[in-house]
């Protein structure tokens, strides 16, 4: 069953829209000082929680990142966006590519933030139902967090934004287990959207942040490979989360591209 998502929103309705999908294991929050950035640009901006983040509801459905997809559909439907641009952060750019399969001409562009386009690896899906599995039954998210917080903050962030480091750890021992545990199984069962990317004949944006360990440069060189109209762009002094990390050069991208498009 479809989750009905809450959501947060910036700028007037009226304006192109522009949907914001946050990484694992956050909340629509993520966005909050590069949406309002991309909205005094002229953008209407919607950035939902996913199932069982925040205020959505989790429900009992299987784990799925076409159910996932399917959610913000509703929400895009619901919120009467038309022909949206739809752009994500490693979990939210795997929603994002599940969206493109789903409904692939009624998105205007996309844009793949420290992400990829292929499926997990045997290992890493292991990896990932060990993880669940872990969370589920005894792993407190305060020590998950102190686990994954040098995969994806960068050096420099550790060392020059200490406060962004502790909200990252207050951000994920926030999360509830289940929603962790659910979002990993969905995340190890998603299909490889390669053919999907490649099909695309819209604009995508492709950015990495030069340190993540998470996304690798072959990911995004095949991203770029199978995209048909590709921009890639490197942020440097960033990990996996370069909203978060840098969101001045972050937001400067996203609307510099998005101006690029909405203008041709």
């Amino acid at each position: 069953m479809i989750a009905e998502l809450t959501f947060d929103t910036y700028g007037e309705p009226l304006n192109p829209a522009v949907v914001l999908i946050h990484p694992f294991p956050f909340r629509a929050e993520f966005w909050s000082s590069v949406a309002p950035k991309i909205a005094s640009a002229g953008y209407f901006v919607v950035a939902p929680n996913l199932r069982g983040c925040a205020t959505s509801p989790l429900g009992d459905d299987e784990p799925s990142m076409d159910l996932l997809a399917d959610d913000v559909w509703q929400l895009v439907d619901r919120l009467s966006l038309d022909k949206p641009f739809i752009m994500g952060v490693s979990l939210g750019g795997y929603v994002t590519l599940a969206m493109l399969r789903r409904r692939p001409t009624e998105i205007a562009g996309l844009g793949l933030i420290d992400t990829k386009a292929t499926n997990d690896s045997p290992a890493a899906i292991r990896n990932r139902h060990r993880i669940a599995s872990e969370v589920h039954a005894e792993l407190r998210m305060e020590d998950y967090a102190h686990q994954m917080l040098p995969t994806l903050l960068s050096a420099h962030t550790h060392e020059f934004q200490p406060q962004l480091v502790q909200q990252v750890h207050s951000w994920i021992s926030a999360n509830d287990p289940h929603t962790v545990s659910w979002l990993q199984h969905a995340m190890a069962s998603r299909p490889d959207s390669s053919d999907a990317l490649s099909q695309f004949d819209g604009p995508v944006l492709l950015i990495r942040g030069v340190d993540d360990v998470v996304s690798k440069p072959e990911d995004f060189t095949h991203m770029e490979s199978l995209a048909q109209h590709p921009t890639m762009v490197l942020l440097k002094d960033c990990a996996h989360l370069p909203p978060i990390e840098d969101p001045i050069a972050t937001s400067e991208v996203m609307t510099t591209w998005l101006n690029k498009q909405t203008n041709q």
